[in-house]
């Protein structure tokens, strides 16, 4: 087997436990979905003049609030997914995929959160 496999107790305890918020991180999870729901309205609104400006500051607050760890990565891979799937044309066909980016966005974002 080629590479390393993380400790199965740090991986099982980290993924399958219960994460219970503290007061401090359902704040910041709140301002994550306030910012994450601006960028939805933007992206799905007929005009979507501003979806990048939403965007930039969904990715700085996630920069801001989420601890540097594995989950942040993720949470940044999917919402720049988000950023190279909602173009002219591509929404409109695939606007299911650039959904599910949002929402992995934001789950992604919470756990981050949670899991310092």
């Amino acid at each position: 087997m080629i590479g390393h496999l993380p400790n199965v107790n740090a991986l099982r305890a980290r993924h399958t436990g219960w994460d219970k918020p503290s007061p401090e991180n359902l704040k910041d999870i709140g301002t994550v979905e306030y910012f994450w729901r601006n960028l939805f309205e933007a992206i799905f609104h007929p005009d979507r003049d501003q979806w990048q400006e939403h965007w930039q500051a969904l990715y700085n607050l996630i920069l801001e609030r989420c601890p540097d760890n594995d989950e942040r990565r993720t949470t940044l891979y999917y919402l720049e997914h988000v950023k190279s799937s909602v173009k002219e044309g591509y929404l409109k066909k695939h606007w299911k995929k650039v959904l599910i980016y949002l929402e992995n966005t934001r789950d992604w974002a919470r756990k981050s959160i949670i899991r310092d």
